[in-house]
């Protein structure tokens, strides 16, 4: 690329990466999609539509997930060796395949968020659900109705999502001590498991113990009196204000800032250093110095039940200070070529319905997804060269590859070279 740091290049550098790698990434993006299909109809086939039976579907549909993460960091590896911002040292091939397995696992938790947020769990119900529907007995039920219904036994599924964290852990120990690939693979895929049956059953049991909170009297008399309470008045006011443009909001700021989170895992190992989160920042040498206060005993418990929660932050984390330190012209200007990538989409969709010209509703249904699915796949051919190609100036921004790989400097205090828990 250009060796301008000028954010206005974005578009221009996007086009030129997408034009030399449309094919590899065109490709990645349809194997994933038509494996990701393919599990769903697995899935199917495995579970009836009803009751018990659909867990195992449920278990075999959350692969679906794991397919699409790994389409994507397929295509991010790609685009990011081209552009020279992807750690390229030589590496044998365990060790390449370690860090596919460690990148999988890594940017598991920015993606489920992702998925999660814009309701993709609900469009792989859907298409579980239409698939029941068309290949088995029919049943009147939307999306959500679905998932109440499947989940109807709470205790049955909490036991069985606490029993697939239970193989998790025990599957990253040994994957840990042996360093087997079949290991690793099974990791990844038992944590894709245990955050999809958790999101689903534990979030819906959280979900409904904040609506009895809610609906107590004794609720509704606090809120009623904090809420005259001047300060709480003034944000509910600013709330109020903000609320009908945070879908705008969450689409054009938060939905970017994520996905550049996830190229920065991707691309740097580095990522999952805990000690980098604080480093060189005011709160480094107050926490440095309390942790090295703590009894060696409630090191090694906080240490241990900590561990998990830290694996998964830590890379986001990492990556959102990396991006951050950019600046806001950059990130605004990278927001608005997203926004705009994101429009030109629907755009093309529509242009695309109006050439086809009127069908029968029965006619859409069949080939929906075939119309749809090159409108998709330049989408995502694009999408992905704009993130490569913005982390890539973000970096560079930044001081160069350096600025992912190398430490920041830490500020000067008594506590600073005090040792933090250890990550892996």
């Amino acid at each position: 690329m250009d060796g301008s740091l000028s954010p206005v290049r974005l578009p221009l550098d996007t086009f030129r990466l997408a034009g030399r790698l449309f094919l590899p990434l065109a490709f990645f993006y349809s194997l994933g999609a038509l494996v990701h299909q393919g599990v769903i109809l697995a899935a199917v086939h495995l579970a009836e539509p009803r009751g018990w039976h659909a867990y195992l579907g449920f278990g075999v549909l959350s692969f679906g997930v794991l397919v699409t993460l790994t389409a994507y960091i397929a295509m991010l590896t790609t685009a990011g060796r081209a552009l020279g911002t992807h750690e390229t040292e030589a590496r044998s091939l365990d060790e390449r395949e370690r860090r596919l397995v460690d990148a999988i696992a890594h940017t598991l938790l920015p993606f489920l968020v992702f998925y999660s947020a814009w309701n993709l769990f609900v469009d792989d119900v859907r298409a579980f659900q239409r698939l029941s529907s068309e290949l088995g007995p029919q049943i009147d039920l939307d999306a959500t109705a679905l998932v109440a219904e499947l989940f109807d036994f709470n205790i049955l599924v909490v036991a069985i999502t606490l029993g697939v964290f239970a193989l998790k852990v025990a599957c990253e120990r040994l994957y840990e001590r042996f360093n087997l690939r079949v290991l690793g693979v099974a990791n990844s895929a038992l944590e894709c498991m245990w955050m999809f049956f958790g999101i689903i059953s534990l979030g819906n049991w959280i979900g409904q113990g904040v609506d009895w909170l809610t609906g107590r009297v004794v609720w509704a008399d606090l809120t009623g009196l904090i809420g005259g309470l001047p300060p709480v008045e003034s944000l509910k006011q600013a709330a109020q204000a903000v609320a009908p443009y945070l879908p705008e909001l969450k689409d054009g700021l938060v939905q970017p800032l994520i996905w550049l989170a996830m190229a920065a895992v991707v691309h740097s190992s580095s990522m999952t250093d805990e000690i980098r989160v604080i480093q060189g920042t005011r709160v480094e040498a107050p926490l440095s110095s309390f942790w090295q206060r703590l009894p060696a005993p409630v090191q090694a418990v906080a240490e241990f039940f900590s561990r998990g929660f830290r694996d998964k932050y830590t890379p986001l984390a990492n990556g959102l200070r990396l991006v951050l330190r950019v600046g806001a012209p950059f990130y605004l200007t990278f927001c608005l070529m997203y926004v705009a990538l994101e429009a030109l989409a629907a755009v093309g969709f529509m242009a695309l319905t109006r050439l086809l010209g009127p069908h029968e509703v029965l006619w859409w249904q069949m080939w929906e997804g075939a119309v749809l699915f090159p409108v998709d796949l330049v989408h995502e051919v694009l999408r992905i060269c704009l993130i490569a190609v913005a982390f890539d100036l973000a970096l560079r921004q930044a001081g160069g590859p350096a600025a992912a790989t190398e430490p920041v400097a830490p500020s000067p205090g008594p506590a600073t070279a005090a040792p933090l828990p250890a990550g892996r």
